[in-house]
Parts: structure tokens; sequence; C-alpha cells
């Protein structure tokens, strides 16, 4: 598995341990008594022969600099089912939009990009010429390629955030879904 590369020196990777819930309370007062409810949502983990979740960094830029972003997630598979990707999801957007998924395929001589501008031209431009709608996306066999979601600051929020992607997928026609433990913060001021 070939890691996240950086193209411009435009973010810090921080490891991180921590597993995200989100937790909601609501409640409401009555005459006689409180009503509370919490509701848990747990992400899933990675299940199936595609390894998304290989590198845990959190990624921080500048919304200044980066408002409209290529997040690159790795496909690397070596195995022989057909992988068929079949939806993409940001995990706990905040401020941040999902406007398009790609896969774009590598060759030995390619660099892999986890985060630059969108359109990724200036570091994948023979490769980016090449790129497919990642809904529906079918290889059989081994894959070496790169799923590159298109990220949109929204600006409602001075600090946005993703924790990652889920990627679901079939392998020979098996359910999975993949999740990506890359996280990404974008600021309006300098990262923290």
């Amino acid at each position: 598995m070939t890691p996240l590369t950086v193209g411009q020196d435009i973010w810090r990777a921080v490891r991180t341990d921590a597993v995200q819930i989100m937790i909601s309370k609501l409640a409401t007062t009555g005459v006689a008594a409180v009503l509370a409810l919490t509701v848990s949502t747990t992400v899933p983990a990675t299940t199936g022969p595609v390894p998304f979740d290989a590198e845990q960094y959190g990624l921080c830029t500048s919304a200044e600099l980066y408002p409209h972003a290529a997040f690159g997630t790795p496909l690397d598979y070596s195995g022989d089912k057909t992988i068929v990707i079949t939806a993409v999801e940001l995990i706990d957007p905040v401020g941040i939009e999902l406007l398009s998924v790609s896969v774009v395929p590598y060759d030995e001589n390619s660099e892999h990009l986890g985060f630059s501008a969108y359109p990724p031209t200036e570091l994948l431009a023979t490769e980016w010429q090449n790129r497919v709608e990642a809904i529906g996306f079918t290889a059989a066999g081994p894959i070496d390629a790169v799923v590159m979601s298109e990220l949109q600051y929204t600006g409602e929020r001075a600090v946005a955030s993703i924790d990652g992607l889920i990627i679901h997928y079939t392998a020979d026609g098996v359910k999975y879904a993949g999740r990506t433990r890359v996280t990404l913060e974008i600021d309006e001021g300098d990262c923290q």
C-alpha cells in the first residue's frame, strides 16, 4: 500500500487513534417529567477485501487556499474479485460538501495524490484525462488507482471538517463498506 503523499506543503499530518462517535441529545420538559433520548450513530469499520483504512492521518488546510479541493483515497487491490463502487459518502461532514467522485488510474510512474486543489491536473495531468465516474466503476482483478473526491468548503463554519469517507462497493456481488481513516479540516485561519 502506497501512503498518501503531499503535492505541496499545504497540510500537516497528525496521527490519531480516536474513534468518532456522534452523540446527540434531545430533551424536552413536561409538567411532571423530563424526556431524554440519546441517539448514537457509529460508522462501520472497513469490511471486505479492499483495504481503505490502511492509513490513519489528520490533514489540515486553509479555506483561503483550498475552498475547492481534491481529496484522494488509494484504491489498491491485488485480488481477483470483480470490484464495483456503488456509493461514496462523507463521514460527519461539517461545512464541507461532496460534489463529485471519480476514479483515477495510476501507472508505475504516477504520484499518489492525497490532497490538492481541484482539479488535480498539476500533479496528475495525464492520469486525470483517464478518470471515470466512481459510482459504477468496475474492475476485475488488481486495481492501482485513487478514488478522487471533489470537495467544496461551504463557508458556513470557520472550521469545517470530515472524518473520512465511506466507500460502498461489491466484490463478486457481495456488499461491503470501506471506511477511510484520513480526516480533513479546513480552517478560515491557520491550522491549530
